[in-house]
């Protein structure tokens, strides 16, 4: 009898390290340290510091991972998650309707501050490094004749919402139907490193021609936006540079960086940014491939060279980055990068005058 619960242990043993999996590779000689399982959608934030980590499994939880404390926020699960930059707010989108994204805006102790209602199937959260909280979202509506979609990005203050189209298209029926429950996939929206400037797609379905993609560029500061790229109709992701004058694109055309002020009159140039960069799971440095951990994969990037990492449902710590600055809001280059957007000055006066305020 002894010896059979004995057996009997070691198999369950074994059952459970094999249901635990192989834990993923470390990218130094710092192992990852598990922090909570999550579930299959991956999502999780922290703050700049990693000393809060909001995070889904069966809902949305709050996580101290210096004392191990844990705090169920909501039995809804959320699908974006933000801190602002200070680190004292944490905003949670939850999907509420076809085309309606609910916001709750939590303390860092997980009290509720406020809540807000946005009209869009949400494509983007984000807080910019000045502390705006800002959404990006579209609505498609099909008619017979027809489909009418459009992007819009909010700026939420309080109960307030500041309103700027960026996008307004005109689908043709069959096309508005094929391309309705793939939009999520196919309406990427990134933020630059501050937060002042976006990169989004623009889908155009011209009569006579097949449908395509227009890149747009755009300092929220200013309404009108610029075309940068022309691509087919594909799924594609963005990572902009620490500098925020690049955005590496990643499509069925491979990997490649766009120059937003290009100098030679070429917009598409070979990525050789000497910055990380972490797309579909592989995280690079430079031209070298760090660690693979698979496309599912999903990363935040922290202070003092530490990250995050969540992988096969279960969420780590890592440590053994070069350390970075975070972006700071500074009033000056603000309104220098909206210059330039605006033309009022050229890129190299734009740069003269930058390195001139960083000193």
């Amino acid at each position: 009898m002894k010896r059979l619960l004995f057996s009997t242990l070691i198999i369950l043993t074994f059952v459970a390290a094999c249901a635990t999996g192989t834990p993923p590779k470390a990218i130094s000689e710092h192992p990852l340290l598990p922090l909570a399982a999550i579930d299959e959608s991956s999502l999780f934030s922290a703050n700049q510091n990693g000393t809060k980590v909001a995070f889904v499994n069966d809902g949305l939880y709050l996580f101290d991972p210096k004392s191990g404390d844990k705090k169920r926020l909501s039995s809804a699960k959320p699908i974006a998650l933000a801190w602002s930059p200070d680190g004292l707010s944490l905003a949670a989108a939850f999907e509420r309707a076809d085309y309606e994204t609910n916001l709750l805006l939590y303390s860092a102790d997980g009290t509720v501050l406020n809540e807000a209602a946005i009209p869009v199937s949400l494509s983007q959260l984000h807080w910019s490094s000045r502390g705006d909280l800002l959404a990006v979202g579209f609505v498609l509506k099909v008619y017979s004749f027809g489909g009418n979609l459009r992007q819009l990005l909010y700026r939420i203050d309080d109960d307030t919402l500041v309103e700027t189209l960026l996008t307004d298209s005109t689908l043709r029926p069959s096309l508005a139907k094929q391309v309705k429950p793939l939009l999520h996939n196919l309406l990427p929206v990134s933020f630059s490193p501050h937060g002042d400037e976006l990169v989004f797609l623009r889908l155009h379905d011209p009569p006579e021609f097949s449908p395509y993609f227009q890149l747009l560029y755009q300092n929220w500061q200013v309404d009108k936006p610029r075309e940068l790229h022309k691509a087919p109709l594909q799924s594609m992701s963005f990572d902009w540079a620490p500098s925020g004058n690049t955005v590496n694109v990643l499509s069925e055309e491979g990997l490649q960086t766009l120059n937003l002020w290009p100098s030679d009159g070429k917009a598409v140039v070979p990525s050789t940014a000497e910055h990380y960069r972490f797309i579909n799971g592989r995280l690079s440095h430079g031209l070298d491939l760090l660690v693979d951990w698979g496309e599912k994969a999903q990363m935040q990037i922290l202070s003092e060279g530490k990250f995050l990492l969540a992988v096969n449902r279960s969420l780590y710590l890592g440590d053994g980055l070069k350390s970075h600055s975070d972006p700071t809001y500074n009033e000056t280059e603000w309104n220098l990068r909206r210059w330039r957007y605006e033309e009022l000055m050229t890129p190299s006066e734009y740069q003269k005058l930058l390195e001139e305020v960083d000193q």
